[in-house]
């Protein structure tokens, strides 16, 4: 007769051969409330021809922070509804949605029209001439604050003007975006599809898909980028200048004052994501990554590989995890320096870090993030936390990855990463800036325009890439305080002019290799985050910044009234890990901003300024609150 200890070794036994349920590979897209009341911004979502990507659409306007966005099907309008700004898409318009937009602008709404319906065009000012495609730029006025040119991937209609003003142009100077007074409201156009640019932009050339562009072995998440992003401009965050000029546009066509968030914790002007890939690592080669961040008040997300072994081994590592912790014997068998036991991982997490999953998928996507999926949770490790890093940062389809990664709970993914000859121009020279043209976070959008419940967050600062850690040939080959100069300028440049949550690797590999690429890493680090500290940016692990944004999507503003000088409604805010901060305008239309009421707006009220308008930034504490805001 089996023992209870035998029954239980044999249970232990089983569970470490057995596989675990594969989960179902299926992700779903993120709604948008309907609209219920006074909404300050409505985006139209009747269903249209694929690819749309009116979604995504809701996806940009979420990122800038707009607050009270609703959804409204006009095909189903069965009762008056009231809002501020009307967003459109090119979704094909019904005679009584054609007339309902026009009754709206010309009753003094404002209109945003994305590629929209050219029956409009007396709305809008204009009068269509034909479809153009050029691989072209965008250029913006002076007057909108927005670097230029960007890039522009898309198609765009030709239009002559009928009364509308050029907001920018194309390289060949025809007008791209426009606004026009229709009756007592106003209209804002845009001749190509913003929303699929801005996606274009950020997750690359969707027809380069599963191709080796770059020349490292395996295919990337660079490669889609590779003689795609402008090097020239790659300093630029094109997409957010982009939906930067949408949110300007906005504000110029509502009649009424919106209320956004700033785009980072604690109205900071730009964050560190903190992050370090770990292969075969011990306790103590990670150990001194989280020290030099702790040393600046930082947490970090460690993306572990532990050494393979088959199931007999994890037993035995179990077995010796699990003997390492007892009195007097326990040194001598779990080591002076062991692998990270659950017990270590749980540890790290009460301080703050996080301590994640990295796949290794070389045979396969699907196959690669099940095994590891696996063997993180059969040696304890679990729960996977809710971001990633690919090993080596391969890369299959447009956004397979973010489908396949969303089946595993996660929600957030680190791989699209500054290195190698894609960020290198033909001169031999290197590049520091914003591969995917971006320096925030957003969801990630298939061919057809459906949203993934995956963030893409940009790896920028990457030691690899800077340092010759591992000695591919394709880095730049600097020392530790040549690394920190490089990394050090770009993050002040983007200080006040491009708000950015800067994605950092430092691999914890180069404590395990030791001196000399040990000390060199170790100088980068703490340069990089010394400096950040002392410009109050945030240091966080990758998990931490998945909750804030969570926290900042979830945030709305209801029961608006506006009677012309005065503006009020209740802001409902959830916790979230650091405070969000409230953006109002300082000025609108012809009145400029006297006194702000919130719940607890005690602290001295500092200003913001995105695309040349400027906000008075305010505090916000978790919660329900009434905001009553005049202007005069």
């Amino acid at each position: 007769m089996l023992t209870a200890a035998g029954l239980g070794a044999l249970a232990t036994y089983s569970a470490e051969h057995w596989p675990l349920s594969e989960p179902n590979l299926t992700s779903y897209p993120v709604e948008i409330a309907p609209v219920n009341g006074v909404a300050p911004l409505l985006l139209v979502t009747d269903p249209a021809p694929r690819p749309d990507f009116t979604a995504y659409l809701g996806e940009i306007l979420r990122a800038e922070g707009w607050l009270g966005l609703r959804q409204i099907r006009l095909r189903q309008l069965d009762r008056p509804i009231e809002g501020a700004v009307v967003v459109l898409g090119s979704t094909p318009l019904g005679t009584e949605g054609k007339e309902w937009l026009r009754q709206f602008v010309s009753a003094g709404g404002g209109l945003i029209g994305i590629r929209p319906d050219p029956a409009l065009a007396d709305v809008f000012g204009v009068a269509y001439t034909g479809t153009a495609r050029i691989n072209d730029f965008f250029k913006p006025t002076a007057a909108t604050g927005i670097s230029g040119p960007l890039q522009l991937h898309t198609v765009y209609d030709r239009i002559e003007l009928r009364g509308a003003e050029i907001v920018a142009t194309s390289g060949n100077g025809d007008p791209l975006v426009t606004i026009h007074r229709f009756g007592a409201g106003m209209a804002a156009l845009w001749t190509f599809d913003l929303a699929r640019t801005i996606a274009l932009i950020r997750q690359g050339n969707p027809t380069w898909s599963n191709l080796e562009r770059d020349g490292m072995d395996g295919v990337r998440a660079s490669d889609l980028f590779t003689g795609w992003i402008d090097l020239e401009r790659i300093a630029i965050p094109q997409a957010d200048e982009h939906q930067r000029l949408l949110s300007r546009m906005i504000e110029e066509v509502s009649p009424v004052p919106l209320l956004r968030l700033w785009y980072l914790p604690d109205n900071a002007p730009s964050a560190i994501i903190a992050t370090g890939d770990a292969h075969g690592s011990r306790v103590s080669h990670i150990e001194q990554l989280l020290r030099i961040v702790e040393r600046h008040s930082g947490t970090a997300s460690i993306y572990y590989t532990p050494p393979p072994t088959d199931a007999n081994g994890r037993l035995a590592r179990k077995l010796r995890w699990m003997l390492g912790q007892t009195p007097l014997i326990g040194s001598h068998i779990g080591g002076d320096d062991p692998l990270p036991a659950p017990y270590h991982v749980a540890a790290w997490r009460e301080r703050g870090h996080e301590f994640g999953m990295h796949p290794y998928v070389e045979h396969g996507l699907a196959e690669g993030y099940y095994r590891h999926w696996s063997e993180f949770l059969k040696l304890g490790y679990g729960p996977v936390p809710p971001t990633v890093r690919t090993h080596r940062i391969l890369w299959h389809g447009w956004v397979k990855n973010a489908v396949v990664q969303a089946a595993y709970g996660i929600r957030m993914n680190l791989d699209h990463y500054h290195s190698g000859p894609t960020v290198r121009k033909a001169d031999g020279t290197w590049t520091m800036g914003y591969l995917n043209g971006s320096g925030l976070p957003l969801r990630f959008v298939d061919e057809t325009g459906t949203v993934i419940d995956v963030y893409q967050q940009a790896t920028h600062l990457v030691d690899e890439h800077l340092m010759p850690v591992f000695q591919t040939g394709y880095e730049v080959g600097l020392d530790g305080a040549g690394a920190a100069a490089q990394t050090i300028a770009l993050v002040a440049a983007g200080i006040d002019r491009y708000p950015t949550a800067f994605g950092l690797q430092c691999h914890v590999d180069p404590f395990l290799l030791g001196e000399p690429i040990a000390g060199e890493v170790a100088h980068w680090l703490d340069a990089t985050l010394a400096y950040a500290e002392g410009a109050r940016i945030p240091i966080m692990a990758a998990e931490r910044w998945l909750r804030f944004i969570n926290a900042r999507n979830q945030s709305d503003f209801s029961d608006l009234n506006w009677n012309g000088q005065r503006l009020s409604g209740v802001m409902t805010t959830p916790s979230a890990p650091l405070p969000l901060t409230l953006l109002i305008p300082e000025s609108h239309r012809h009145t400029r901003l006297r006194a702000v009421q919130v719940a607890d707006n005690r602290q001295a009220q500092q200003q913001r300024t995105i695309a040349g308008k400027t906000y008075r930034a305010v505090r916000l504490v978790s919660g329900q609150q009434q905001v009553i805001i005049d202007y005069s």
